[in-house]
């Protein structure tokens, strides 16, 4: 077993053993036999439109969206813990902070886990487009590329897994190596029930129809063509984006890049995918962090008064909106 799996796995049982005392962990049948399924949701990878079908096909009873932890306690856990499942009536588990140590709630009975991927290019473009307009509602101003993609964490999605799933904390992430992240994170999804492309949302969401008699399709949500509605924001395509910053991404972000290569085409075949190969690379997670909080804080600053230079920021008052 590689180093860094036998690392998450010792996090993940403190984890595990911090939850034995919850009251809903107590409540939790030895032996059940039915399935839970675990629908892990990455921001801007079709989650939203998974996670608003369950809600409305399924009885309230069965279907749970972990919510984020606020306060001091997120750095313990990401998710809620005044809020967990009823592992007696539970069948699908959702939600950004779906951590490993919410497993022993569910202990006798199989966890099949689903995720769906993005590759790094259109990820960020996505939500980019998404906090613009999100920001534009609220009254506040766009900002540039440059600095959106600056204040991104590289390998966004391969670290979001690492933080809020597996629950290593951002000290544990430092210390690994690109290839103890890549090999965890593979041999995580190597575990899954279906793994794939945003894309095969659809097909996704047919099979988990099929799996609870529920509806077989979904209307999407947290589309671009959706949030720009109202706020009359042109959003960016991956053509639109200025030739550096798509370089930067595709240099910067090899781990997610394989991720979604690997995995994109999986569905329930994720026992026999093999990992594409990651080059001997150097990067530096600590150098990459500072660079990134310089770039939070300008767009705090962007976003409440706008911007202080003569770069123009792509909004266009009242053209139709596209889908990302």
């Amino acid at each position: 077993m590689p180093v860094a799996i036998s690392y998450a796995m010792s996090v993940g049982a403190m984890s595990v053993r911090a939850m034995s005392h919850s009251p809903a962990r107590s409540r939790a049948p030895r032996e059940s036999g039915s399935p839970v399924h675990f629908v892990y949701h990455v921001p801007k990878c079709a989650g939203r439109t998974v996670d608003l079908h369950l809600a409305l096909a399924l009885p309230q009873s069965a279907y749970h969206r972990t919510q984020k932890r606020r306060g001091v306690g997120r750095f313990i856990t990401r998710y809620d813990r005044t809020d967990l499942p009823d592992p007696r009536d539970t069948k699908v588990v959702g939600g950004h902070y779906l951590g490993i140590s919410i497993d022993s709630l569910f202990a006798g009975r199989p966890i099949k886990r689903s995720i769906l991927l993005r590759d790094p290019a259109s990820h960020f473009m996505s939500y980019y487009n998404y906090r613009m307009t999100r920001y534009i509602s609220e009254g506040l101003q766009p900002y540039g590329v440059d600095v959106a993609y600056g204040a991104m964490q590289r390998n966004f999605i391969t670290h979001y897994i690492l933080r809020n799933f597996l629950e290593l904390s951002w000290a544990q992430i430092a210390i690994l190596s690109d290839r103890d992240k890549y090999d965890l994170v593979n041999a995580f999804l190597s575990t899954f029930w279906f793994v794939g492309d945003y894309r095969l949302c659809d097909e996704f969401i047919a099979t988990l129809g099929d799996k609870f008699g529920i509806s077989v399709s979904a209307t999407p949500r947290n589309t671009c063509a959706e949030l720009v509605r109202s706020v009359g924001w042109t959003p960016i395509t991956i053509d639109r984006l200025p030739p550096h910053i798509l370089a930067q991404i595709r240099a910067e972000n090899a781990l997610d890049q394989l991720l979604w290569e690997t995995w994109r085409e999986a569905r329930h075949d994720t026992s026999a995918v093999r990992p594409l190969p990651l080059e001997a690379r150097s990067s530096s997670f600590i150098g990459n962090e500072a660079s990134r909080l310089v770039n939070q804080i300008l767009r705090r600053v962007h976003r409440r008064w706008g911007s202080f230079d003569d770069a123009p920021v792509p909004i266009i008052h009242g053209d139709p909106a596209t889908p990302a």
